[in-house]
């Protein structure tokens, strides 16, 4: 019996062979324990992403949870997940993330020119971390003072998210929950900018309608509050994540520092080898057979992406890192109906990361271990140390 557990800090410190094993010989493996099935094979992940009849992605086929005061769309089915997709969409077209590139160019030059000169720092704290908090804050037009309290609270709750880890509705609406920490604050911003009206995210979202009627308060901030998270998180760890897998394969770096352009197909690499969301969660609407095993109607099932982005049967090599890679048909932004919103700018935030790397700091090292971001669904770290010649 293979021992998976993603909330094992020893798994997620090396998953990868646990992950061959489940796809050689337990591709659909029931987790005791935690009420799930795994799904690690690229195939019947794809599968489950791309039939959300099948697969919902709601927590409870027969209730809201207990997040009835912060619904978020990651966790809706159609067709109210399309109708309100379709209104955040808006705000991350290519155009528009496009507009926002010259602001996330200072930004990172900003936050670099803050350490340069002392020839060293922590990667994580000073500049993967800041810079997509900042970007979404901005966005989004929340005030500068608190990002530091948005970051604290969205690091929190990745470490407690992950398959079997269902909280009790009393503890989801609890006001010392993170969600509902960040909800209560994010409230009462809507509420100051429904008598100042501003010209960004949160305002548009304000002004928005949905078949002809505006988005209630529990819509609004369950937008607010996922774009928050949603939008520096899992940035924070493909920055991080890709930092340190270039210092491993220096070749590599000296190859991609060498030509900025470069930096675009390495970022799917980046996205396949390490990628910052490792399973999303579903749950089954009717009997059927996945991977040779019968799931029945309730069944959760945690697909697992990182797994699935290390599949031999469709990636070649899948255990050797390569930025020259492609294709690269990667699952890190999920597939079909709930692929990532923010994925345009999450790609370009990375590149102009590494593009002002390769200009200031291109012959870095980690200078100490690092430390990881334990949770049972995310892939990151929380200290970068590194050492460079300023």
């Amino acid at each position: 019996m293979i021992d998976f557990n993603p909330h094992s800090k020893t798994l997620q410190d090396d998953p990868y062979a646990t992950y061959r094993a489940m796809r050689d010989e337990a591709p659909v493996m029931h987790v005791p324990g935690l009420g799930f099935w795994a799904v690690s094979r690229y195939a019947d992940v794809q599968t489950a992403l791309r039939e959300p009849e099948t697969f919902s992605s709601r927590r409870s086929l027969d209730s809201d949870d207990g997040l009835s005061n912060v619904p978020m769309i990651v966790i809706m089915d159609p067709p109210r997940h399309g109708e309100l997709r379709s209104l955040l969409s808006r705000a991350f077209t290519p155009r528009r993330v496009d507009e926002f590139a010259k602001r996330i160019r200072e930004i990172s030059i900003e936050l670099i020119e803050q350490f340069i000169e002392a020839g060293s720092c922590d990667l994580w704290r000073d500049f993967s971390a800041p810079l997509p908090t900042i970007v979404i804050a901005e966005l989004l037009g929340v005030p500068p003072e608190d990002r530091e309290m948005f970051k604290e609270k969205s690091t929190a709750l990745v470490k407690m998210v992950g398959p079997g880890m269902d909280m009790d509705p009393a503890a989801l609406e609890s006001s010392s929950n993170p969600v509902m920490e960040l909800a209560g604050y994010l409230a009462s911003i809507f509420d100051e900018k429904r008598k100042n009206p501003t010209d960004d995210l949160m305002g548009a979202l304000l002004a928005a309608e949905v078949n002809g009627k505006r988005l209630d308060q529990a819509e609004l901030v369950g937008f607010a509050v996922l774009l928050l998270i949603a939008g520096n998180e899992t940035t924070t760890n493909l920055i991080s994540n890709a930092a340190v897998l270039l210092d491993q394969h220096p070749d590599q770096r000296a190859y991609m520092f060498e030509d900025p352009a470069r930096i675009e197909t390495a970022v799917d690499e980046f996205l396949r080898f390490e990628s910052p969301v490792q399973g999303l969660e579903r749950i089954v609407t009717q009997e059927l057979t996945l991977g040779g095993e019968k799931l029945k109607r309730g069944d959760k099932v945690f697909l697992m992406v990182g797994a699935a982005n290390r599949d031999e049967r469709v990636i070649e090599n899948p255990d050797e890192f390569n930025i020259r890679r492609t294709p690269n048909p990667h699952l890190a932004f999920g597939w079909g109906g709930h692929f990532c919103l923010g994925a345009n700018l999450a790609r370009m935030e990375t590149r102009i990361a590494f593009e002002e790397i390769a200009k200031r700091l291109p012959e870095y090292h980690v200078s100490a271990p690092t430390e990881r971001l334990y949770s049972g669904a995310f892939r990151g770290l929380l200290s970068v140390p590194i050492e460079f010649k300023s």
